[in-house]
């Protein structure tokens, strides 16, 4: 029997791990938090000690280890900054990943696991202490992430959450892909459909929220839009002045139970992604519930719709509309049976563990 480990787990103080739905910036999904909590919670369930470094309003059964009492993303008093909010929330992220490594050099754990998304700096302190680490990748590896990222390519141990995701960087120290599960006890399965078309993610261009309502249009079907949106230019120009409250419903950010109501009832879940989407939780969901995806072949969604099967993967529009006619052909079942045997909690947290011990 192998022994229990002593696992450091690094969050970001933006958002509380887990995050509840008006603890989510707008512009955020609130995913990255969501799955720091279910893996934390799985590993002290399966009987490891584990330290939780997050806000001090996080809610978990592992140790909780904070320098801000409240996460930031509510302070009021660092949102009257502005744009410069971002700064001074990034150095309260480097103190409480500079309080891990403290403690880290002591000698008190066997292993750190951090999360890269949003900004979180731990990367950096990896070559000061003799702990190995370990850091699950969040985010498209692009930009400013790849070029730290390059300069940092062996100072630790990688996980990426799709095999697309690891274009940009091929060479870093990846040692496993692992994918993001779900929780089946709370998704409600849908043995039967009405007739309307389900979209979900944060209302930005990248997820193609207009192409969406186009589809649903072209196809003369009702969809429910289900996410959170900033006031800017895209929801106040492509997106608010489609809605119509009859044919296009926008349902905003709905608690996960509330959600998963229409989501077993949707047709389809519609999902034309605009970039190389790293994963989609959403999805994962959407095929839990027995809904059939149909969604461009970008990023991880051909690693994670099995085209014909649990959906369909198209390159148009139009292709999309036409499978709207077809989409009976999915068994809902078999959506369910997918994920049951590739994407719940238990899977995920069950790989992780067996990277911790690989590395040790």
């Amino acid at each position: 029997m192998k022994r229990k480990l002593k696992i450091a787990v690094l969050a970001s103080n933006l958002i509380p791990i887990p995050p509840k739905p008006k603890e989510i910036p707008p512009q955020w999904s609130g995913a990255p938090e969501k799955i720091i909590s279910q893996i934390t919670e799985g590993l002290v369930k399966r009987g490891h000690k584990v330290f939780l470094f997050a806000s001090g309003d996080s809610r978990t059964r592992a140790k909780l280890i904070w320098v801000v009492k409240k996460a930031t993303f509510k302070n009021e008093n660092l949102r009257k900054f502005g744009e410069r909010f971002w700064t001074h929330s990034s150095f309260l992220d480097s103190l409480l990943v500079a309080k891990a490594f403290e403690i880290a050099k002591r000698n008190c754990f066997d292993l750190i696991h951090s999360h890269f998304y949003h900004f979180l700096p731990a990367i950096f302190f990896t070559p000061f202490v003799k702990t190995p680490s370990v850091c699950t990748l969040h985010d498209f590896l692009g930009g400013t992430r790849k070029e730290i990222l390059k300069e940092y390519k062996n100072s630790q141990y990688y996980v990426s959450i799709s095999n697309s995701q690891r274009k940009p960087l091929p060479d870093l120290n990846y040692i496993a892909t692992i994918y993001h599960g779900v929780d089946l006890k709370k998704i409600p399965f849908g043995k039967k459909a009405e007739d309307f078309l389900i979209f979900s993610g944060r209302i930005h261009p990248d997820k193609g929220v207009k192409e969406a309502i186009e589809v649903a249009k072209k196809a003369k079907k009702k969809i429910l839009i289900f996410g959170s949106h900033a006031e800017n230019d895209y929801w106040r120009k492509e997106i608010e002045p489609k809605i119509d409250g009859r044919r296009i419903i926008y349902k905003g950010y709905l608690p996960e139970r509330e959600y998963y109501r229409f989501l077993k009832k949707a047709l389809a879940f519609i999902f034309p992604l605009q970039w190389e989407e790293p994963f989609g939780l959403t999805v994962i969901e959407a095929m839990a519930a027995g809904t059939p995806v149909i969604t461009f072949p970008r990023g991880s969604m051909p690693e994670i719709v099995k085209n014909g099967k649990t959906g369909f993967l198209v390159k148009t529009i139009e292709e999309m509309v036409e499978k709207i006619k077809e989409i009976e052909k999915i068994k809902r079942e078999d959506c369910r049976i997918w994920v049951k045997e590739n994407f719940t909690i238990e899977k995920m947290v069950e790989n992780y563990e067996k990277i911790y011990y690989q590395i040790l």
